[in-house]
């Protein structure tokens, strides 16, 4: 049976017992649609992903304060349902097309079992510490043929303080990615690097953290102040203009498919 939230978090239907994760609260709160970094990754999306591939039936898994789903929804014109095992995440997500769940994907419940058309997986799985059997419970949720769309960080020698708080185990590069994908049954059908441009910035935030209390590197690492969050849309706009879809870059994005 399902069990729903009480008071203010009727909104969300608790399916699972709690669960450890590795994220930092913190990033939620600079984490909203309107940030520069969410909007690229929104337009990178828009580029790699077609609403054909998306199909009615949408899973965001990891979907945290649901800024990417609101993003999609409207993007799209579609309907997303979102799950996450951060309760405090969760409680701050406003009200989308579709539901919310507290869920654990390794619970595998009997009606879920084929039932989405794609699943939405964005900056999540270098969360985690075992990919294939994550990936292969997410592939239980989804339809044969369905369509995946993920995103993780790129370059491991961009790793840094930063990753270790935010409680990343790696960053990718596409053959790491593409290995990964393909031992859970997934096929990659495209994708790109993006945030390019953002390397020196990234690199330079690896050296600058190494001066910063851990208690800061969450903001000091992702919210820019006013100067550097107009130089930062600068970088983004050079980019998507002369170089939309770069051979390298801070961020990886693929559209894979499930193989059966």
């Amino acid at each position: 049976m399902q069990q729903q939230a009480s008071g203010k978090d009727d909104d969300i239907v608790v399916l699972s017992p709690p669960s450890d994760f590795q994220m930092a609260d913190e990033w939620y709160t600079y984490a909203t649609p309107e940030h520069f970094w969410f909007q690229w990754r929104f337009r990178i999306i828009k580029h790699l992903m077609r609403k054909d591939e998306l199909g009615a039936r949408i899973l965001e898994i990891g979907c945290g304060n649901g800024a990417a789903r609101a993003q999609i929804e409207q993007g799209f014109d579609c309907q997303i349902d979102g799950c996450d095992l951060n309760l405090a995440a969760l409680r701050t997500a406003t009200r989308g097309r579709g539901g919310l769940f507290f869920y654990n994907i390794f619970q595998q419940r009997p009606e879920w079992q084929q039932y989405f058309d794609s699943v939405v997986l964005l900056d999540t799985l270098e969360h985690i510490q075992e990919p294939e059997p994550f990936l292969k419970a997410i592939g239980y949720h989804m339809k044969p043929r369905g369509f995946l769309l993920i995103n993780v960080p790129a370059l491991q020698s961009l790793y840094s303080q930063y990753d270790t708080v935010a409680g990343h185990a790696r960053r990718y590069r596409e053959p790491l990615l593409r290995k990964e994908l393909e031992a859970a049954g997934f096929s990659i059908v495209r994708y790109s690097y993006w945030g390019l441009t953002m390397i020196p910035v990234v690199a330079l935030r690896k050296l600058w953290l190494n001066c910063v209390s851990t208690q800061h590197t969450i903001r000091s690492g992702f919210q820019p102040g006013r100067l550097s969050d107009g130089i930062l849309r600068g970088l983004s706009a050079f980019e998507r203009t002369l170089l939309p879809l770069p051979p390298v870059g801070t961020s990886l994005m693929a559209v894979a498919q499930r193989n059966n």
